[in-house]
Order: C-alpha cells, then structure tokens, then sequence
C-alpha cells in the first residue's frame, strides 16, 4: 500500500494534520456506504461529502446524543444514530468503508475486531490512533493488516512502522535532509521501537 500526501487538500484549507494523509489515502476511491465511528460534531463528513465527495450514505455513530444532534446541523450525514461503539447496530458485510478518528484509543484491544464486523468482504478502515487500545501494539496492527505510520510534527513526517520508510509532507530542502537524518536513524529506532509510542494513524484494505 503506497500512502500520498494530499497537497490539494493543504493547499486548499492550508491545513496540515492527518486529514491530507486520510483523504491522501481516500482520494480516487468511491463507496456506495460509509461509518463514521464516533462521529462527533462531524470532522469526518466535512472530509468525505465535502472534500472528497465519494461516499453515497453517509453513517454517522456517536455515543454523544449532544453531539449527534450538533452533527445533524451540518445536513451531511445520511443518517445518525447515538450508540456505543462496541455494540455496532449493523449486519456483518454491510459497510465498504469505516473511518474512526481518535475514539477507540480507549478501549481494549477487541475493539478492533468489533468495529471490523460491519465491514464487507473488500472493504477500508481508517483509524486514528492518539494512543492504542489497552494491551494492544503496533505489531498486533501490522498482523491484523493495517499499515501503520507514527505521526509526527503535526503530520509533516511519517513513519511507516511496517518497514521503517519515511514519508513526507513536503519535497523542501530542510525536509530532504530530516530524510537523510531519519535514515540514517533508523535502525536505532526500529531496535528501540522508540516511536512505536504516541500519535498513529492506520489504514486497512480487506480483500
């Protein structure tokens, strides 16, 4: 899996962060459905139906009836439902695409395989992680088929913790040489697995 650096996105919004990485990783892509696990006020609908445009129904899940009700204001979402993450009210093989952005660093490591069972045959998963669940590591990622990167210096670097590759947000000169310096560091991190530890971000393709 090739993870691209959405510049449209940055240069329209002037936004670093994850969201040129996601919709970098969602761009191109359509989907006749879609679950936005902890949707929140609606970060990800702005993304998907606004930016992207390439999902047909748009599913918004929230524990939060408060902030279900603020998300309906934005007249985004096709539909919102106020449920708890853990129980999903939907079929297995129903959902092509699920996005869940910093919500299930607080669960234990199930939570995974819980939010997975909606999701059809071929389907997306994207994640991001500000920590991971209870009891689980970035190798448990890696087994479970998602690629997983360290997100640093709000997303202007990441690191691919399957093999160690840099990406960057940008082709300057100062970044080509955080490149080299990265490099030349990695087998120093890999050994250390000192960046395994803080902000992921997680993309899965099932097939």
């Amino acid at each position: 899996m090739k993870l691209e650096y959405d510049v449209d996105y940055t240069n329209t919004f002037h936004s670093p962060g994850i969201e040129p990485w996601i919709t970098g990783f969602l761009k191109g892509k359509q989907f006749a459905n879609a679950l936005d696990i902890g949707c929140g006020l609606g970060f990800a609908a702005l993304l998907l139906k606004l930016y992207l445009n390439n999902v047909g129904y748009l599913i918004g899940l929230d524990v939060s009836h408060n902030k279900v009700v603020k998300a309906r204001k934005l007249n985004l979402y096709d539909d919102l439902i106020v449920g708890d993450a853990r129980f999903p009210p939907f079929k297995c093989g129903s959902i092509e695409m699920i996005i869940s952005t910093e919500v299930i660093h607080g669960f234990s490591a199930n939570i995974l395989g819980i939010i997975e069972k909606p999701l059809k045959e071929k389907g997306y998963v994207v994640l991001s992680l500000p920590s991971l669940p209870k009891e689980l590591r970035v190798k448990n990622l890696i087994e479970k088929g998602y690629h997983a990167y360290r997100y640093l210096l709000r997303g202007f670097i990441l690191i691919d913790l399957n093999n160690y590759e840099i990406l960057l947000a940008s082709n300057s000169k100062l970044f080509r040489i955080v490149r080299i310096i990265l490099k030349v560091l990695r087998p120093m991190l890999k050994a250390m697995k000192a960046v395994e530890k803080g902000y992921i971000l997680a993309f899965k393709c099932t097939s």
